[in-house]
This record gives structure tokens, sequence and C-alpha cells, in this order.
């Protein structure tokens, strides 16, 4: 009996360790398929078709005032279905005065939904949380304003700090922060600036310690805090709690610049950005800037990234918790200033700002178009013209982009090889000859005004989704951007019905630009990551807007 005992306790023990083992080797496993809760993700993202849930957050769905009592901008939720199932979705809509109102539809599978939140709601400022009970959902907004028309992404995750280098608070800007706090706690919050008249953060005391309550939206007149600022970069930070924030500005057109642009704020900051844009000619005008959020210097060098010759490349540091604002523009007569970088005009091109100290960094683009870069000076009223071009086309202001061929060919997400086409169209232009490279290029992108506020990607990807709603008269171009030293560099791009519409051979620079076809949406796949962007001249002189792809 005795050794029977003994047995018994030498067996338990040896049990009890193999069972321990088995566990610690199936834990890793079994968390790394779960999907990330909204709260803890980075960067976003539409959540997979198995996942549990969809939720997304927008801070804004209808805002009475861009400013305090200046223009009006109204939402329209455009509800995307990537999956193959129907999905049932309920919107609930958050006013001050109506409270909380539920909307509940379902969209069909592989197909887009258009809700207007001013057919439930009628707030000076109302919010929504959207919610499926699939993943596969993406949510995108179209805003509409007297001031311009433009497109924004939801928010699919929650962050505790947000980061918006896009702004302008000169006598012609409006610009408006909401920060949304979704969850059922208050949340407190601080509000930095960072512009170019400050060395380092610009603090406003009343914007220490900003309360945000539970279920609600609140607004930031950014001008009644930083006033006549060319450039003014905002952080907002929570003590309390996770927010959702967006960024409004608008030029109301009383010294000649007019637009309106609605973003969602950056979540993370990243050491390296790509931003593809398109070509700046007479009448375009782009600024980058630059912010860094940290406590410590950042250098960064920014480089144009073309077709041809090098493109221009500046090394710069940027202080912490400051701002730096570079032109970019053609060259010219006069000589480049000091943070001027130089992009061949009328061809299309890619932005890549790199921390060469691993300082992580936020990095938008501001474009203007049919303005001068002086807001007091307005571009002599010359165009383009195309000879289908009307009389009232022809006082537009062009910005010229490049355009791919449209070849169709059979979706396979493994395959990105095209089917044999035998067509003349597609017959490779002969490289050698002098003129190839240099050939003149018929503009595809035409705005009479605009604006555009850009966050560049942080985080290439291999696969984006694109939601942009078409319209009558109005001209879209993607742009696409990948590491100029990749060898594979081709980019399918589908319809939600799993039909390609296009294959993209992005050329050794690793920029492209492919004129997109009518359709809402478009799935962008590739074997290697690449950036994109999604730019469309509104018809009837309605200005420019850029959709920011959703990573899918």
């Amino acid at each position: 009996m005795s050794v029977l005992r003994w047995l018994g306790r030498l067996v338990i023990p040896l049990l009890v360790a193999a069972a321990l083992l088995v566990d610690a080797r199936l834990e890793p496993a079994s968390s790394t398929e779960e999907v990330e809760p909204p709260e803890l993700r980075t960067e976003v993202t539409v959540p997979p078709p198995d996942a549990l849930t969809s939720s997304w957050f927008c801070p804004v769905v209808s805002m009475r005032a861009v400013a305090v009592g200046r223009a009006e901008a109204a939402a329209e939720l455009l509800l995307t279905n990537t999956t193959g199932v129907t999905a049932s979705v309920s919107v609930e809509l958050r006013g001050a005065t109506t409270g909380r109102r539920f909307v509940m539809t379902e969209v069909p599978p592989r197909s887009t939904q258009t809700l207007v939140a001013s057919n439930y709601i009628d707030d000076e400022l109302a919010g929504a949380l959207v919610e499926a009970s699939s993943g596969g959902l993406a949510v995108t907004r179209r805003f509409i304003s007297p001031l311009g028309i433009d497109e924004a992404r939801c928010s699919s995750l929650l962050s505790e700090s947000w980061y918006a280098p896009g702004g302008d608070t000169q006598v012609d800007a409006l610009h408006s922060l909401a920060i949304m706090n979704p969850l059922p706690r208050d949340s407190i919050v601080d509000v930095a600036f960072a512009t170019e008249a400050e060395f380092g953060p610009f603090v406003v005391p009343a914007l220490k310690g900003l309360v945000v309550p539970a279920w609600s939206t609140i607004v930031i007149d950014v001008g009644e805090h930083a006033r006549r600022r060319d450039v003014v970069a905002t952080i907002v930070e929570a003590r309390t709690g996770r927010v959702a924030v967006d960024s409004f500005v608008a030029y109301d057109g009383t010294v000649g610049r007019r637009g309106f642009s609605a973003e969602l704020a950056t979540a993370t900051p990243h050491e390296r950005w790509h931003l593809p844009v398109p070509g700046v000619d007479d009448h375009t005008r782009m600024w980058l800037r630059v912010l860094n959020p940290s406590d410590d210097v950042a250098e960064v060098e920014a480089e144009v990234i073309t077709d041809g010759a090098n493109g221009d490349r500046l090394t710069f540091a940027v202080a912490s918790r400051d701002v730096i604002e570079l032109v970019v523009e053609a060259p010219s007569a006069r000589a480049p200033g000091l943070t001027t970088l130089l992009a061949d005009p009328g061809m299309p091109f890619g932005l890549t700002v790199v921390s060469s100290n691993a300082i992580p960094i936020v990095v938008w683009v501001e474009t203007l178009v049919g303005s001068a870069a002086n807001p007091l000076t307005d571009l002599p009223n010359t165009s383009v013209r195309r000879q289908d071009d009307d009389p009232e086309q022809a006082s537009r202001a062009t910005t010229i982009v490049a355009q791919t061929d449209e070849r169709s060919y059979d979706l396979d997400a493994t395959q990105l090889e095209p089917e044999a086409d035998n067509s003349p169209n597609d017959a490779v232009p002969d490289e050698s000859s002098p003129a190839a490279p240099a050939a003149l290029i018929e503009p595809v992108l035409v705005a009479r005004s605009g604006l555009a506020h850009v966050p560049g990607i942080g985080q290439a990807r291999l696969r984006w989704l694109t939601v942009i709603p078409s319209e009558a008269g109005s001209e879209t171009v993607l742009m696409i951007q990948m590491d100029p030293s990749e060898t594979s560099r081709r980019v399918v791009v589908g319809t939600l019905e799993a039909q390609t519409v296009a294959v993209i051979d992005v050329p050794p620079s690793g920029v492209a630009t492919h004129r997109l076809a009518s359709g809402t949406t478009r799935l962008l796949m590739s074997d290697t990551p690449f950036a994109a962007s999604v730019w469309q001249a509104k018809a009837g002189g309605a200005g420019l807007s850029v959709a920011h792809p959703v990573g899918w």
C-alpha cells in the first residue's frame, strides 16, 4: 500500500504540471483569435467578418454651425456591408435636446446603404453610435455644407489621444473640434494647440480639465482660443475615459479662399508616413504639416516621390509638442524657401515623411484649389482646357493627374495575375521614346475651388476599402503609393461583388494614379503593402473632397 501511495503522490503533480503546460500552449493561440475591442485598437479598420459585432463612433452627423453662428454641416451615414450576409444595424443618434434616438436598418450583402441623420433628429449638434450584430461593416460619412462637400470616416476605435494638424484661424477661416464620449461615464480631456506663432505647446486654461459628459459630443470653436493663426495643430488627451475626435475647417470666401473639410483626427503617431496626392500646378496650393506630440525633439526627413529624377528632400527638426509647415509647389524662377518642397508640375507624386530618430510624429496635407497661398490674393483666372470643356468649365482651376488603363479582370484575392488580353489599347508604350516619360497628361481631376485636409497613412496595408458616392459630372481619382524598393507592385481594384474593374501596375517610383469609374465602393488589394487616397472633384463647382480609405 505504501508503494501505491508514493506512486499517487508522484503521478498527481506530474498530471498537474502537464495540464498547466497544455493550458499555457493553448492560451496564446486562443487570445490571438479574439477580436480586439474598439478601445484597444490603434488604427481605423473594418472588423473581420467573423467578429461578433461592428462598432463605429461618429462624433458629428449634424452640426448647426461649423463655427458658432457661421456655416452648417449635415452628414449622410454610409453603411457598407462587406460580407455575403445581410447585416442588422442599429444607429443610435445622440442629440443634446432630443436625447437618444434609435434607427434600425438592414444592409443587404455587399452593398452600401445611406442614412440621412436629419430625417430622424433636428438638434443643433448630434453624433451617432453605429453597431451591427456581425463583423464586416464599415461606416463613413458624407458632409454637405454651403461651403463644400467632403467625405470622412467614422471611427472604429476609441483613444486617449487624438491629433489634428490641419487647423487655421485666420479671418476667413472657421475651425472647430468635435469631441465625442460614447461611454456611460464622463470623460475629462486636455486640449492644447501648436501654432506657427508660438514655440512649443499653446495651452489654454479654459481647455484644461474639460468635461465631456457621458453619451455626448461637445464642440470647441478653435478661433475663440487661438486667434489669427495660419497653422493650428491640436492635441486632445483624455485624463479619464476614451473619446473620438472630428476636425472641421472651412474658408468662407470673404478674402478669396473657399472650401470645406471634415476629417476624423489621427489617433496614433508613427515614425513613417505616406501621402499619395495629385500633382500641383498654377491653380493648386499644397502644404505639408508635421506635428510632434512627444516630449522629445523629432528629426524629420520629408521627400517627394515621383517618376524621373529623384524628388526634392528636406531635413528639419520639430520641437516637442510643436508643428512645422512645409510648402509643396512647382519649381519657379524664384529661389525656393527653406521650408519648400519642389514637385514637378502636372505629375502625380507621393510624399514620404520619416522620423529619423524614431520619435513618432503625425502628418497631414492641406490642399487648396483655386486660391493663392496668401488668403488676400486670388489666383489669376486662367485654365487648362480640354476639347469637351464648356464655357463654364473654362473658368475652373485644374489639378492635373495621370491616368491608367481600365482593363477588366476576374478578381481573386490570392492570384493577382491578369487574364490574357490582346486588345491593342493594352499595348505597353515604348519607353525608349524620349517623349514617353514626359508625355503631356490630360487633366482628369478638375475643380473650380475646394479645400481638402488629408491625414497621412502611417500603416501601409495589403487591403483597403474606399467609399465615396458617385455623382454625375464628378471626377474621381485613386492615388496609390508604395515603397519604391518593393519588387512586386500591382494593385487590384474590385467591387464588393468580387468583380475586378482594374489591375494597376505601379511604376518603379511607387506612385500610380487611376481614374475610377462610377460606383460607391471599391476594394483595393495587393500582395505588397501600399497607401491610397481617393480624390473627387465635385460637379457644379461644389469643391474638392478626399475619401481616406479604411483598413479592411
